[in-house]
């Protein structure tokens, strides 16, 4: 991996290991920023919305895509900027990300990278 890349960007393990739900007023129908087409009302569940492709198992997300304008083997959201709260909130190398990393038999993060990389992940 290059040192330039952010390890997120060669992960893309928590797109394929978690629900994404979040409220209906995310979508772009609704004033917010998730395009409508890759979100579902979830039944049952109110003012409540789900990624497609986050219902079922295995999980992956309908977002998540190849980036090789970014370079070779880049993966991440392709509505990044759209992303919902739950995605804005995932806290990269908390404990979550190391264990979703772990499930997919990803190397742990080092400490040089989560002090490398730590605060442009809260961008």
């Amino acid at each position: 991996m290059s040192p330039d890349i952010h390890p997120c960007l060669t992960c893309g393990v928590c797109c394929q290991n978690y629900r994404v739900e979040f409220s209906v007023y995310e979508l772009q129908s609704m004033g917010g920023t998730v395009p409508d087409h890759l979100a579902h009302e979830v039944p049952g569940k109110g003012n409540r919305a789900r990624m497609n492709g986050t219902e079922k198992h295995p999980v992956r997300c309908v977002a998540l895509t190849e980036l090789p304008h970014l370079g070779e083997g880049c993966i991440g959201c392709g509505i990044y900027e759209q992303r919902s709260r739950p995605c804005r909130d995932f806290p990269f190398a908390s404990y979550g990300c190391h264990d979703t990393r772990a499930k997919f038999s990803l190397p742990q993060l080092s400490d040089e990278e989560v002090e490398r990389w730590a605060e442009t992940a809260t961008a």
